[in-house]
């Protein structure tokens, strides 16, 4: 965010010395209420580190290096197991809301707009900083409770992470109402192109549509490899419009990728929101995998199954009626 006043601040301060201010400021200055529950052992050992990441991650230019990257992934797996335990679904997220409210009211404090909407597009990009930061830790946390080694041909998360995740959300959502929504990803012509040119040209073909999907989701999003010829995208705080959204542009990135000679993979995808769809991981999955079934069947790319007929939506769209 250049030009913004949170650069003006990086400039005068190193990373580590600004991390201890803001920690330093969040607590002196924020009433009791606004840290109630926050435990005092997240923050001394988590905080200022954390708070220096997200420092570096509020200019969206930086490019962290490979080693710095890891560091931030070890620190998320340490939060991970730190809150590890029967509520760390509802705790991880309570931790990460409350300092980034701190670190909200510390950049009003501390950093005077120099230019109209300063201050709003730094609270903006905190929230895009925020939500990576809770997908990595929500990924650490289903990765050690899983206990399920990635598919070994996409190197994607299977069904096993893909369970766990929907639980952590699911229990998010029961505390604090947050809505979810994920999409089931069904690769149509699989089977012609295994016959035609032979199961090595398939496997390609999938690992490549894996990583399509993989680059098309956002940092606090996950891919999930189903089986064969399907996948699942989970995306925190999404709405169903918003999930359609990317469910199209995925599935006209399949069909644009592909030659236009011999035998092509399509792709169904269904969209399953929480809570509309269901409350339960097997229940929002058999929710999606219907609309892709509707998707075939109307010949739509995309079709949002929350119910059309009780709230007025469309279900290709998921917009109001």
């Amino acid at each position: 965010m250049r030009g913004s006043p949170l650069e003006t601040v990086r400039s005068e301060r190193d990373r580590e010395e600004l991390a201890k201010s803001w920690l330093v400021e969040l607590i002196g200055n924020t009433p009791l209420p606004e840290v109630e529950g926050l435990a005092l052992s997240w923050v001394a050992r988590h905080a200022s580190p954390l708070i220096g990441d997200i420092a570096d991650a509020m200019d969206p230019l930086s490019t962290p290096t490979a080693a710095e990257d890891g560091e931030r992934r070890r620190r998320e797996a340490d939060l991970a197991r730190l809150r590890d335990g029967a509520e760390a679904s509802e705790l991880i997220p309570r931790d990460l809301a409350a300092l980034q409210v701190l670190l909200i009211e510390t950049l009003r404090r501390e950093i005077p707009e120099r230019e109209p909407g300063d201050f709003a597009r730094a609270v903006t990009r905190l929230a895009e900083v925020f939500g990576r930061i809770q997908g990595g830790v929500t990924r650490a946390l289903v990765d050690g409770r899983s206990g399920a080694a990635d598919d070994p041909m996409t190197g994607l998360p299977t069904a096993a992470h893909l369970h766990e995740h929907l639980r952590i959300l699911l229990a998010e959502h029961r505390r604090y109402d947050h809505g979810f929504a994920l999409a089931v990803v069904d690769i149509d012509g699989l089977s012609r192109i295994n016959e035609a040119y032979g199961r090595e040209t398939g496997d390609r073909m999938i690992t490549a549509i894996a990583g399509l999907i993989a680059r098309q989701v956002r940092s606090a999003d996950s891919a999930y490899r189903l089986a064969g010829d399907e996948f699942c995208i989970v995306a925190p705080h999404q709405t169903p419009a918003g999930m359609r959204n990317v469910g199209q542009r995925l599935a006209t990135l399949i069909d644009s990728s592909q030659g236009t000679e011999g035998p092509r993979l399509g792709a169904a995808i269904g969209v399953a929101c929480c809570p509309d769809d269901g409350d339960s991981p097997e229940g929002l999955l058999q929710a999606a995998e219907e609309a892709t079934y509707s998707a075939k069947a109307a010949g739509l790319a995309v079709m949002v199954r929350s119910a059309p007929r009780e709230n007025g939506a469309d279900p290709a769209t998921g917009e109001p009626g």
